[in-house]
């Protein structure tokens, strides 16, 4: 009668044995770049990864607006004209960067779409990275880290821009992304040369300029003489299309070009001109419109910077996220001429700070949902919340952060003897 009893509690023990030899596999660690791993967070990330393309692959047969009105026949014309040959005319109003890889792409035999689309998809991936690598610098939590990871690549901002809409607004977000983190690590020149990388690609770029300005100001790694890589590197950007034959002045005004397309306050995007009814403004208004707003952004970041200057307090890396991510949704919000994809880096930042501090993740939602319902009216032609309900409802978001500035910054005042700079341990060290 003992003998079943034996073998059962003999089988459940093995059974016991053979859990505790998985979860043992599971926590085995490995080290990657410094960085300690264990075998359970490479496979959870190896399963992001690959269902996070599948979601993607999915969208890749949608041809969005932009696509068959205007990449479709930049790429054709590319092509008709000689591939790298083309490189000396103006076929887009694209940096010459990026129109370099739509010429690498043109060499190819399958589908633009799917080409153009997948550029995008890696950049996904890349800038899924920078967020980790930031994550990791601030809390050393894994968890934490590819928590970041995921909310970027199953960000819904991410998925439309890339998948869906065929944008490329992924590629500078990636390189300031990079910026951002050498910022953290004191390291001031791969700051600035990955500063440089994404000014090559987009304007947008400079929306995290003023931040960095601050940090300057506080000496807090950003030394200005590093900046200098900024206009070298979008001059060797643009020289293969200088050698090739285009004009050296129309490539230099490529960005000053592109701010005057458009003379609207807000094109699709919930700013402060969406509530002053100027999305459409008389045009005769459209110069004075635009340079009130500009001059009130201006003095608004300058308020921020005098603030921040004349405190007494320690710059921790949470303070710096949160005053990225403000400054940002501050400047798209009350400059000019922003269209509806100007929020992209917002919603990249809000994935840090709500990641960091999981009470904040409500508000890093609340910006998706803001982007999601801009790119709607474009996307698919449905204004499913008017656009000045989203505005005020941006607004409210802007103001919590700026709230939520405020208490750290308090938190953190040093002592009233002390410099008003930071500290000498976050003084540069590149």
């Amino acid at each position: 009668m003992l003998a079943p009893c034996c073998a059962s509690g003999l089988a459940a023990r093995r059974k016991q044995m053979r859990e505790r030899l998985i979860d043992r596999w599971l926590n085995r660690e490995f080290v990657i770049g410094g960085i300690r791993y264990r075998v359970v967070d490479a496979a959870f990330s190896l399963c992001l990864f690959v269902l996070a393309f599948l979601i993607r692959w999915r969208l890749m047969p949608i041809e969005s607006a932009d696509y068959f009105g205007f990449l479709e026949d930049w790429m054709r014309s590319i092509r008709q004209n000689g591939g790298f040959r083309s490189l000396s005319m103006s076929i887009s109003n694209y940096t010459p960067p990026y129109m370099y890889i739509m010429t690498l792409l043109s060499y190819g035999k399958g589908s633009d779409l799917y080409a153009l689309k997948l550029v995008s998809v890696l950049f996904d991936y890349l800038a899924c990275g920078a967020v980790f690598l930031i994550l990791y610098h601030m809390t050393a939590s894994m968890r934490k880290s590819i928590l970041g990871m995921a909310g970027v690549l199953l960000s819904p901002t991410v998925i439309i821009d890339g998948a869906y809409w065929c944008q490329c607004d992924i590629i500078y977000t990636t390189f300031l992304l990079y910026s951002f983190y050498f910022f953290l690590k004191k390291d001031s020149a791969k700051s600035a040369v990955f500063f440089g990388l994404s000014f090559m690609f987009k304007l947008q770029s400079l929306f995290l300029l003023p931040f960095f300005l601050m940090m300057w100001m506080k000496k807090r790694t950003i030394l200005l003489r590093h900046y200098l890589y900024v206009p070298v590197i979008y001059f060797v950007s643009i020289l293969p299309c200088w050698l090739l034959g285009r004009d050296l002045k129309e490539l230099l005004r490529i960005y000053i070009d592109q701010s005057g397309y458009y003379p609207w306050g807000t094109l699709n995007y919930p700013n402060v001109y969406t509530l002053l009814g100027e999305a459409m403004p008389d045009l005769r208004h459209a110069d004075q419109v635009s340079g009130a707003g500009t001059a009130m952004t201006i003095l608004l970041l300058g308020c921020i910077a005098y603030y921040l200057y004349t405190s007494r307090v320690r710059l921790t890396d949470e303070i710096c996220v949160s005053l990225a991510l403000f400054t940002v949704a501050l400047i798209v919000y009350t400059l000019p001429h922003m269209h509806d994809r100007y929020g992209f880096l917002i919603d990249l930042f809000a994935i840090i700070y709500g990641v960091y501090n999981v009470r904040r993740l409500p508000i890093c939602c609340g910006f998706m949902l803001v982007s999601v319902l801009t790119f709607m009216p474009y996307l698919i032609a449905v204004d499913i919340v008017p656009q000045q309900y989203i505005a005020i409802g941006l607004l409210g978001l802007i103001l919590f952060v700026g709230y939520d500035l405020y208490g750290q910054i308090q938190r953190n005042l040093t002592a009233p003897g002390s410099s008003p700079l930071t500290s000498a341990d976050e003084a540069p060290t590149a």
